[in-house]
Order: C-alpha cells, then sequence, then structure tokens
C-alpha cells in the first residue's frame, strides 16, 4: 500500500489532487492509500512516518511549506517530498529539504500524471514487512523488522525489544503483529510476539530469543512449535 500525504489549505485543490492520484492509481492497479491535512501544524503533530510521498503547499497560514518541510526532514529524510505552489521560482527552494519535484496550479491530469510516474520511481522499494514506523513521545522510528527481538503488550502499549533497545508505542498487539512479516514472527503467548530469527532455543515451556528466556503458553506451544520449525527449515534449505 501507497500512503500519501497531501497537506494543502486549498480544500478545493486537496481534493482535485487526491482524485489524480486515485485516477492515476486506478489506471494501473495500484493500492493506494490517501489523507488529506488542511495545515501544516496539524500534520507535523499527528505525522507517523507512514508516509512514502507527501505533497505539501508552500504557501499556507500559520506555518508556510518551506518550514513546514524543514521539519518534517528532522523527523522523516526517507519521505518522498513533493512541492505545490502556484509560483515556479518558490519550488527552487525545494533543494534545501530535498524535495524530489514541485507541481505548479493549475494542475492539469495529464501533467499530474507525467510528474507522477517519476515521482513514483523516486520512492525507496522495500519488502513489506521488512520496517516498521514507530511513533515513540518524542520522536519517530523506522525500525528494521530483522532488529525485533520480540514485541511485548502491557496495558494498552506494546514494548518492541530491539538490539538497539526498547521502544514503547501506543496500539493493540493485534496491530503490531499484521505490520511484522507473520512467516517470521510467532506469538509464544497471548503477550509475547517473537521473531523467529533470533530464537536459539526453546525446551518445554520456554523459549531462549537472544539472551533472554521468555514463557510459552500451553494454548500456543504446538501452534508457536510448528512455526519454528518451518522457520528453521526454510534457512537451511
Amino acid at each position: 500500500m501507497l500512503g500519501i500525504a497531501i497537506v494543502e489549505d486549498d480544500r478545493d485543490h486537496a481534493v482535485l489532487l487526491e482524485s489524480f492520484i486515485r485516477q492515476y492509481a486506478a489506471e494501473r492497479c495500484i493500492p493506494v492509500s490517501v489523507r488529506l491535512f488542511h495545515d501544516a501544524v496539524t500534520f507535523l503533530d499527528q505525522y507517523a512516518a507512514e508516509y512514502q510521498i507527501v505533497f505539501m503547499d508552500i504557501m499556507m497560514p500559520m506555518m508556510d511549506g518551506m518550514q513546514a518541510a524543514r521539519l518534517l526532514r528532522q523527523k522523516d529524510d526517507l519521505v518522498v517530498l513533493v512541492f505545490v505552489t502556484t509560483m515556479r521560482q518558490y519550488a527552487v527552494q525545494g533543494y534545501e529539504v530535498d524535495a524530489c519535484d514541485f507541481l505548479v496550479k493549475p494542475v492539469t491530469y495529464p501533467e499530474f500524471a507525467l510528474k507522477f510516474t517519476r515521482i513514483l520511481s523516486k520512492v525507496p522499494t522495500q519488502v513489506p514487512g521488512s520496517e516498521v514506523f514507530l511513533k515513540t513521545e518524542n520522536s519517530f522510528v523506522r525500525l528494521p523488522s530483522r532488529d525485533i527481538l520480540y514485541v511485548e503488550v502491557k496495558g494498552h502499549h506494546c514494548i518492541y525489544h530491539t538490539v538497539g533497545g526498547d521502544y514503547r508505542r501506543y496500539q493493540t498487539m493485534k496491530s503490531a503483529e499484521a505490520a511484522l512479516p507473520a512467516d517470521s514472527f510467532a506469538r509464544c503467548n497471548n503477550y509475547l510476539l517473537v521473531n523467529l530469527a533470533h530464537v536459539s532455543r526453546m525446551d518445554g515451556m520456554e523459549v531462549w530469543v537472544g539472551t533472554v528466556t521468555l514463557p510459552v503458553s500451553y494454548p500456543r506451544r504446538k501452534a508457536f512449535a510448528d512455526a519454528v520449525a518451518r522457520y528453521m527449515e526454510r534457512q537451511n534449505q
């Protein structure tokens, strides 16, 4: 799924741009998710590194697009940024924040389609589930799934225990599990999701993950043991 954010205070133009994106995606069978933001402050406050492309209007109230882009780059230096402007000369400033391209209003669909084809070529390709995007209290983290040891749910939060430290995120275990590759992660009980790549041993009702020993519940023991066995078989092929 290609995640796209449109940050545009002109609601009519935002809707038009969204329609162009959806038309392009429908013609080429590209699954997309599009979200509209009508000011940069709200966009940045709610930002999670779940978008591959951001269309940013330059002239907006409260915070202009250039200022917003600089703050965006502090949060996410990989997202593909495209400026939308009424004056071509403003787009030159985009090099300061590594903007991929720009659209000049009013935008027509043929012009958009030509530009969007080029923009898509700049989107990094990755295996689905190879990264998870975590919004913590003070930052956003792109976390390679291979670095996760296990995920633990406590209350309404999931704690990602990784080789580089722990990260806490407000979410359900179900949503955490859905974001990770099913052939590499399995639950050993209702509150622990284990990266099978880091399993070194399983004995009875316990599993060794890295340097930590985790409990295996009886209802999940067979399914978890089968998942470990399948994973090891694939690695030995």
